[in-house]
């Protein structure tokens, strides 16, 4: 199949890139940069790569010739913040982009990323960018499926891991509540299932929830990592939703998230995650397992960056 990969150097673009090509497709791979190409390994060489911005229909209507299916795995991220770039901008008109060209090009499938909670009563402008996006693709005319994704793995390597051996012993997670349950999920898995999802009929015209084979709360993640990284923390204490989101309103200048963005991010997520397994096959990695092999990682680089 000829699939257009669009944000194809992010962190999960570029897993789905990489593992388009070792299906057997052909693949163009859409960025603004060619700058990190290595991130696609030995398929940057196998990939025609396509500079462009999806704010530019003129480089979508370049990249989308002869295109059977777009996988979108577009974020805003911070060089796009800083050219001032909204998630209107980039994860509303962008996509909005992509389906118009799609439907001019007579592309088949649109295979999308978004996120678990999303839907029309979200509050914040990141959700409400994400849901209407969304809708655009389901009424597109054009077979879709999207991913509402859970939290992935790799938010443990820069938030959870890190702070949690910062803090050492004790019993309160400062930053939410203890008892929301998770079902964290790999990007490496994310990435399978949406490249499967092009021509997996079991998908067709799928909104899909998807997270990792392991629900727990947030209090036994915690203590999984802790434990793992030989600091005697027991987590039975956190600050609830709605304090984090009063304290948000009396000083928001010191939070990095608004009050809205709490309300739609801070969610009791229970994903069913044998619809998705048996659904495309896949086994995926378990929490576990990617604790004991990436706390020793952090624990090297924090050490390395206190010399």
């Amino acid at each position: 199949m000829n699939i257009l990969v669009a944000g194809a150097i992010g962190d999960i673009g570029s897993e789905v890139t990489k593992n388009a090509v070792e299906k057997g497709h052909r693949v163009k791979a859409f960025d603004v940069s060619r700058s990190k190409m290595e991130k696609l390994g030995e398929a940057k060489n196998k990939v025609e790569f396509i500079e462009g911005d999806i704010l530019d229909k003129a480089s979508l209507e370049n990249a989308m010739e002869a295109v059977e299916a777009v996988i979108i795995t577009i974020r805003l991220n911070q060089d796009q913040i800083q050219k001032g770039r909204t998630y209107k901008d980039v994860e509303l008109n962008g996509i909005k982009n992509i389906v118009e060209v799609a439907k001019q090009k007579g592309v088949k499938k649109i295979v999308h990323i978004s996120v678990d909670g999303v839907g029309p009563n979200c509050d914040s402008d990141i959700y409400q960018a994400k849901f209407q996006a969304e809708e655009a693709i389901r009424n597109s005319g054009i077979d879709y499926t999207i991913f509402q994704s859970s939290g992935l793995f790799k938010d443990l390597d820069f938030f959870f891991i890190p702070n949690i051996l910062k803090m050492g012993e004790t019993d309160t997670w400062p930053f939410g509540p203890v008892d929301i349950h998770m079902c964290p999920l790999s990007h490496f898995d994310l990435a399978k299932c949406t490249v499967a999802a092009t021509d997996n009929p079991a998908a067709s015209n799928q909104t899909l929830s998807i997270g990792g084979p392991d629900c727990i709360t947030q209090g036994e993640l915690l203590n999984m990592i802790a434990k793992e990284a030989g600091v005697n923390a027991n987590y039975t204490k956190g600050f609830s939703k709605e304090q984090l989101i009063e304290s948000v309103k009396s000083n928001p200048q010191k939070s990095f998230f608004t009050a809205e963005q709490l309300q739609d991010f801070i969610i009791d997520s229970k994903i069913d995650h044998n619809l998705i397994k048996k659904m495309f096959g896949i086994e995926f990695q378990r929490v576990g397992d990617y604790i004991k092999k990436t706390v020793p990682k952090v624990k090297a680089s924090m050490a390395k960056q206190e010399k």
